[in-house]
Protein backbone atom coordinates (compact mmCIF):
# COMPACT_ATOMS: atom_id res chain seq x y z
CA UNK A 1 0.00 0.00 0.00
CA UNK A 2 3.05 2.19 0.68
CA UNK A 3 4.34 1.73 -2.56
CA UNK A 4 1.42 2.60 -4.60
CA UNK A 5 1.19 6.04 -2.75
CA UNK A 6 5.11 6.74 -3.34
CA UNK A 7 3.91 5.68 -7.18
CA UNK A 8 1.29 7.54 -7.08
CA UNK A 9 2.68 11.29 -5.65
CA UNK A 10 5.92 10.37 -8.32
CA UNK A 11 3.10 10.18 -11.50
CA UNK A 12 1.85 13.41 -10.10
CA UNK A 13 4.80 15.43 -9.58
CA UNK A 14 5.85 13.97 -13.46
CA UNK A 15 2.32 15.31 -14.65
CA UNK A 16 2.81 18.54 -12.37
CA UNK A 17 5.93 19.23 -13.94
CA UNK A 18 5.49 18.73 -17.38
CA UNK A 19 2.62 20.54 -17.69
CA UNK A 20 4.58 23.69 -17.34
CA UNK A 21 3.81 26.97 -20.04
CA UNK A 22 6.13 28.20 -22.12
CA UNK A 23 5.62 31.32 -23.81
CA UNK A 24 6.14 30.60 -27.04
CA UNK A 25 3.03 31.48 -28.23
CA UNK A 26 2.99 35.10 -26.62
CA UNK A 27 1.43 37.81 -29.90
CA UNK A 28 4.11 39.97 -29.65
CA UNK A 29 2.09 42.46 -32.10
CA UNK A 30 0.24 44.08 -28.77
CA UNK A 31 -2.57 47.39 -29.08
CA UNK A 32 -0.62 49.93 -27.00
CA UNK A 33 -2.95 50.60 -23.64
CA UNK A 34 -2.87 54.15 -22.51
CA UNK A 35 -4.28 55.87 -19.28
CA UNK A 36 -4.32 57.50 -16.23
CA UNK A 37 -1.98 55.45 -13.66
CA UNK A 38 -4.42 57.29 -10.94
CA UNK A 39 -8.17 56.74 -10.68
CA UNK A 40 -9.20 60.20 -9.23
CA UNK A 41 -7.50 63.44 -8.50
CA UNK A 42 -8.80 66.93 -7.05
CA UNK A 43 -9.12 70.17 -8.39
CA UNK A 44 -9.32 72.27 -5.05
CA UNK A 45 -10.17 75.63 -4.01
CA UNK A 46 -11.48 76.96 -7.54
CA UNK A 47 -12.51 80.44 -6.48
CA UNK A 48 -15.67 81.89 -8.75
CA UNK A 49 -14.83 82.83 -12.24
CA UNK A 50 -11.59 81.86 -11.57
CA UNK A 51 -9.15 79.13 -13.21
CA UNK A 52 -7.03 76.30 -11.18
CA UNK A 53 -4.99 73.78 -12.96
CA UNK A 54 -3.32 70.12 -11.66
CA UNK A 55 -0.59 68.16 -13.86
CA UNK A 56 -1.88 64.77 -14.73
CA UNK A 57 0.11 61.66 -15.57
CA UNK A 58 -0.73 59.58 -18.55
CA UNK A 59 0.80 56.12 -18.81
CA UNK A 60 1.63 53.70 -21.98
CA UNK A 61 1.95 49.72 -21.66
CA UNK A 62 4.98 49.86 -24.15
CA UNK A 63 8.07 52.57 -25.30
CA UNK A 64 8.72 53.37 -28.66
CA UNK A 65 11.73 55.30 -30.53
CA UNK A 66 9.58 58.52 -31.54
CA UNK A 67 7.02 61.01 -29.68
CA UNK A 68 4.04 59.52 -29.11
CA UNK A 69 0.26 61.71 -29.15
CA UNK A 70 -2.80 60.44 -27.81
CA UNK A 71 -6.03 62.45 -27.92
CA UNK A 72 -8.48 62.73 -23.99
CA UNK A 73 -11.73 62.98 -24.37
CA UNK A 74 -14.51 63.84 -21.68
CA UNK A 75 -17.12 60.86 -20.80
CA UNK A 76 -19.48 60.39 -18.55
CA UNK A 77 -18.92 59.30 -14.78
CA UNK A 78 -19.56 56.89 -12.56
CA UNK A 79 -20.86 58.99 -9.79
CA UNK A 80 -22.18 57.71 -6.30
CA UNK A 81 -25.35 58.29 -5.15
CA UNK A 82 -24.95 57.18 -1.41
CA UNK A 83 -23.31 59.76 -0.32
CA UNK A 84 -24.90 63.23 1.21
CA UNK A 85 -25.11 65.33 -1.06
CA UNK A 86 -25.25 62.58 -3.93
CA UNK A 87 -21.99 63.49 -6.31
CA UNK A 88 -23.01 65.42 -9.26
CA UNK A 89 -21.51 65.43 -12.91
CA UNK A 90 -20.23 69.07 -13.51
CA UNK A 91 -21.30 71.00 -16.48
CA UNK A 92 -18.28 71.15 -19.23
CA UNK A 93 -17.90 75.14 -19.03
CA UNK A 94 -16.58 73.91 -15.46
CA UNK A 95 -13.47 72.63 -16.78
CA UNK A 96 -11.25 72.43 -19.79
CA UNK A 97 -8.00 70.08 -20.57
CA UNK A 98 -5.58 69.80 -23.50
CA UNK A 99 -6.94 68.47 -26.36
CA UNK A 100 -4.06 66.01 -26.43
CA UNK A 101 -0.69 64.88 -24.41
CA UNK A 102 2.53 63.66 -25.91
CA UNK A 103 4.26 60.61 -24.31
CA UNK A 104 8.77 61.55 -25.51
CA UNK A 105 10.69 59.26 -27.47
CA UNK A 106 11.53 56.37 -24.90
CA UNK A 107 9.61 57.03 -22.50
CA UNK A 108 6.23 55.46 -20.87
CA UNK A 109 4.80 58.30 -19.09
CA UNK A 110 3.51 62.23 -20.56
CA UNK A 111 1.85 64.85 -18.69
CA UNK A 112 -1.59 66.08 -19.18
CA UNK A 113 -2.60 69.80 -18.23
CA UNK A 114 -6.35 70.18 -16.78
CA UNK A 115 -8.01 73.39 -15.53
CA UNK A 116 -11.03 73.53 -13.05
CA UNK A 117 -12.62 77.15 -14.13
CA UNK A 118 -15.69 77.43 -11.96
CA UNK A 119 -17.83 78.85 -14.49
CA UNK A 120 -21.36 77.47 -13.44
CA UNK A 121 -20.74 75.13 -10.33
CA UNK A 122 -23.95 74.85 -8.12
CA UNK A 123 -22.49 72.42 -5.12
CA UNK A 124 -19.19 72.66 -3.23
CA UNK A 125 -17.97 69.59 -5.27
CA UNK A 126 -18.51 68.43 -9.01
CA UNK A 127 -16.96 65.42 -10.77
CA UNK A 128 -15.67 65.15 -14.48
CA UNK A 129 -14.05 61.86 -15.55
CA UNK A 130 -11.41 61.94 -18.67
CA UNK A 131 -9.97 59.13 -20.49
CA UNK A 132 -7.54 58.10 -23.72
CA UNK A 133 -9.71 58.18 -27.01
CA UNK A 134 -8.99 54.43 -28.02
CA UNK A 135 -7.76 54.00 -32.07
CA UNK A 136 -6.95 51.22 -34.55
CA UNK A 137 -3.61 50.57 -32.67
CA UNK A 138 -4.30 51.99 -29.10
CA UNK A 139 -6.81 50.58 -25.97
CA UNK A 140 -8.07 53.16 -23.76
CA UNK A 141 -6.55 52.13 -20.47
CA UNK A 142 -8.10 53.54 -17.33
CA UNK A 143 -10.23 56.34 -16.56
CA UNK A 144 -9.49 59.42 -14.85
CA UNK A 145 -12.07 60.99 -12.45
CA UNK A 146 -11.45 64.41 -11.12
CA UNK A 147 -13.45 66.31 -8.25
CA UNK A 148 -13.77 69.98 -8.92
CA UNK A 149 -14.35 72.03 -5.24
CA UNK A 150 -14.87 75.51 -4.91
Amino acid sequence: MKKINIIITIVALALLVGSCETYDDYNTDRKTVVGFPEGSRNINGVPTGSEKSIDVTVFASDVAATDRQFNIIAVPTILDNSTVPPEVETNPDNYRFDPTVTIPANSREGMLTVYGTNASMVQEKEFFSLAIEGSATVVSGAVLKIRLRQ
